[in-house]
């Protein structure tokens, strides 16, 4: 049984690593030298090492990685809370877990939409998807918690200050392996994204539970 759990955990960390484009095969491999992403230009600049850490910190199940991580949310990027999420899913922390999956999509699908790049969408959508798939599961057949953590989230998200940098969302577009240069909104727009994809956010969660059942009275805009 460990056996097979150490197996699914493998395979797991395998497909994240090509998914997030993180040069992980430092922590995915035996030979640490080769990075799957060499990024170019203005890609350099990116988070992309300290991420890959974090990420692959979290993937082995390092106490003290979650613990920091958990401690400092708003100094990581996205790909690092969706891999809380699914150490914490993994531990059975369901409600954590839940909590640290929706604001990790919140937060990552808000960047996407400050980049001119739309490919980025598509691979904010795979992240969620490769660290979410249980969760999601999870979710959808126990509402009621999932809707508590929801909402736990949407507050949560209007009165934390995020302080990494969101450009880190054109390491996750197509043409990485190609441009020198990435293109995003200006910076006096992201307050406005942020609190308009909140609000989308918002909307599509309510729609789904209202599909789900007849809703419990909880306010997903509060």
């Amino acid at each position: 049984m460990r056996c097979s759990l150490m197996q699914k955990e493998n395979r797991m960390r395998q497909t994240i690593c090509s998914v997030l484009l993180l040069s992980l095969l430092a922590g995915c491999s035996s030979e640490p030298e080769a990075p799957l992403l060499q990024p170019q230009g203005e890609y350099r600049l990116l988070p992309l090492e300290t991420t890959r850490r974090q990420v692959d910190a979290l993937m082995q199940g390092q106490q003290e990685m979650q613990i920091y991580v958990q401690g400092h949310p708003n100094e990581v990027t996205p790909p690092v809370l969706f891999a809380l999420a699914y150490q914490l899913y993994q531990q059975k922390h369901y409600h954590d877990a839940m909590f640290w999956f929706y604001t990790a999509q919140l937060r990552a699908r808000s960047d996407a939409n400050k980049s001119l790049d739309n490919s980025v969408q598509q691979g904010v959508t795979k992240l969620s998807e490769q660290f979410g798939s249980e969760i999601s599961a999870y979710g959808l057949s126990h509402p009621d918690e999932m809707e508590l953590a929801m909402v736990q989230t949407l507050r949560w998200d209007k009165t934390s200050q995020r302080r990494y940098n969101p450009r880190w969302v054109a390491l996750h577009s197509t043409e990485v392996h190609n441009m020198q240069e990435y293109a995003f909104v200006a910076m006096a727009r992201w307050p406005q994204i942020d609190q308009q994809t909140h609000r989308e956010y918002a909307r599509g969660f309510a729609r789904l539970m209202v599909s789900l059942r007849q809703g419990s009275g909880l306010s997903l805009t509060d």
